[in-house]
């Protein structure tokens, strides 16, 4: 019995044992799976780095970085790896921006013309070129129409442009704002309120009094948020044809930074990109509110820019400058104009005139400001002059010292009278110096010349020829706009007949963003 007892006693710590020992080598396989696992993790993320990088320079002409850095889970390590590259191909962009301008320097060096510069793909110039597209065969056919369309008079100088301009019903102070900046820029315009009257009765009204355009510019009602003009209604009269237009990102001529006044000259007109059937129609348009014989004594120009069908108004004029020096030509790239040895020192001259101090021009108290040539003789330098009337009064104070002391020298054997006698013409000498220095004029402050002066000085003082350069001042206003709708005939919002309506379905522009309708 006993020994029975001791066997199933052995039997079950035996037992106990081996599962014990079962548990312990199944935890150290989980572990050093897990850790094998871990490992592997790591080395199939670094090779994937590794091949990334290696594979970077042959596919991120094509594969953009996102595509590359979408397979990484984890966002702070995605946006790591994301700078990282974004700065790697940054630098190498750079390096081969630095390598093609040495080329082309060296071939200018050698006479040779530079190779040519690669045009960058966007979606204008990629645009796809449909059977709307005006092609060079079908000029003669284009010109043929518009000798019977609409516009015929207007280009046959039968007829000139007489607009009427008006608005929705209830305009907000933005809207005669805006009106008050259109009125600068189209000439032979009239303002009339629109009340109550309908579009129909505005056109019968307009034509019967000789107007050839009609003009309608509309504004949201939610005055909460601000008025803002969103709209225009162009009709052609008498006989059409009507387009709808959205306005959008109008700036005015007072938030235009150095805007310049428009003056009452006519305007000359610039039509761009304009390629399409519908957008020569449009162009036509456009020009149809400005007069043919712009009065270029004014200098200003309207232009209508299409680009992705959007058309950008903008309002400038040319302003002349005169400056010394001959601007020279751009002969290349990057070739630089030959700079002359003399120009070249008398600027290293000017240079360090002004590095070591050059002595400040200052006029004398008494003179005007702007009498010209007479600032250049009374120029005053205030530099060594001081100096040297400092070292004068130095002089003669230690002259007047030395004759006092002799005077003491001499006195010192004489008697008690004699120094009674002393003190009294010392006092009377003082006396006398308190009244010239009261007699002296009071230290009067220079007038420094002004920057304007300055210039005025350097430019009569300069011997370089002068040239004249061009560059644009925008008047305002500016804003863009979008055809929504071409309609044949004047405005009828219900027996309209459209030529155009805008359908990103229809025109399809909804599936290929290159292609465009104007």
């Amino acid at each position: 019995m006993r020994v029975s007892l001791f066997f199933s006693f052995f039997f079950f710590v035996f037992i106990i044992v081996i599962v014990i020992m079962i548990i312990i080598v199944k935890t150290y396989q989980l572990e050093t799976s897990s850790a094998r696992a871990g490992f592997e993790t790591q080395l199939s993320h670094s090779s994937r780095m590794k091949n990334s990088e290696h594979n970077r320079k042959t596919t991120t002409e094509n594969v953009s970085i996102g595509k590359l850095t979408s397979q990484i889970k984890n966002k702070q390590r995605r946006s790591e790896v994301y700078g990282k590259l974004l700065h790697e191909q940054a630098l190498e962009k750079k390096k081969r921006r630095q390598l093609r301008q040495k080329e082309e320097l060296r071939a200018l060096e050698n006479g040779e013309t530079p190779a040519p510069r690669q045009v960058p793909k966007t979606i204008e110039n990629q645009r796809v070129i449909d059977e709307t597209h005006i092609v060079k065969e079908d000029e003669e056919e284009i010109q043929n129409e518009d000798k019977e369309d609409e516009f015929a008079s207007y280009f046959s100088f039968n007829s000139s442009p007489k607009i009427i301009i008006t608005t929705s019903r209830k305009p907000s102070g933005a809207m005669f704002k805006f009106l008050e900046n259109l009125f600068t820029v189209v000439p032979n315009a009239y303002y009339y309120a629109r009340r109550n009257y309908h579009v129909k009765e505005m056109v019968k009204y307009a034509s019967a009094r000789g107007f050839t355009d009609l003009l309608i510019f509309n504004e949201n009602k939610t005055f909460s948020k601000g008025a803002r003009v969103n709209g225009l209604l162009h009709v052609h009269l008498p006989e059409g044809p009507s387009a709808m237009y959205k306005l959008t990102n109008l700036i005015l001529s007072k938030k235009i930074r150095n805007h310049g006044r428009a003056t009452s000259h006519y305007p000359e007109l610039l039509l761009n990109n304009f390629s399409t059937r519908l957008g020569h129609r449009i162009g036509r348009m456009f020009a149809s509110l400005f007069p043919q014989k712009p009065e270029f004594k004014g200098r200003r120009v309207v232009t209508f820019h299409n680009q992705r069908d959007f058309i950008f108004f903008r309002h400038h004029r040319y302003v002349f400058e005169e400056k010394k020096g001959v601007r020279r030509r751009h002969g290349g790239h990057l070739s630089t104009a030959e700079v002359d040895e003399e120009s070249f020192s008398k600027n290293r001259i000017k240079k360090n005139s002004k590095k070591k101090g050059k002595p400040s021009l200052a006029l004398p108290s008494g003179e005007d400001e702007d009498d010209g040539d007479e600032d250049e003789e009374d120029v005053q330098f205030s530099g060594d002059e001081a100096s040297d009337s400092d070292s004068d009064e130095f002089k003669a104070g230690s002259s007047s010292d030395e004759d006092s002391d002799e005077d003491d020298s001499n006195s010192s054997g004489s008697s008690s009278s004699d120094d009674d006698d002393d003190d009294s013409d010392e006092d009377d000498s003082d006396e006398e110096e308190d009244a010239k220095k009261k007699e002296k004029k009071p230290f009067e402050r220079k007038k420094k010349l002004t920057k304007a002066q300055k210039k005025k000085i350097a430019d009569e003082n300069d011997d370089r020829p002068t040239s004249v350069i061009a560059r644009l001042q925008e008047l305002g206003p500016r804003f863009t706009l979008k055809l929504m709708s071409v309609q044949r005939g004047t405005f009828d919002s219900k027996h309209g007949e459209f030529e155009y309506v805008r359908s990103t379905e229809t025109d399809g522009t909804r599936k290929n963003r290159r292609k465009f309708v104007l």
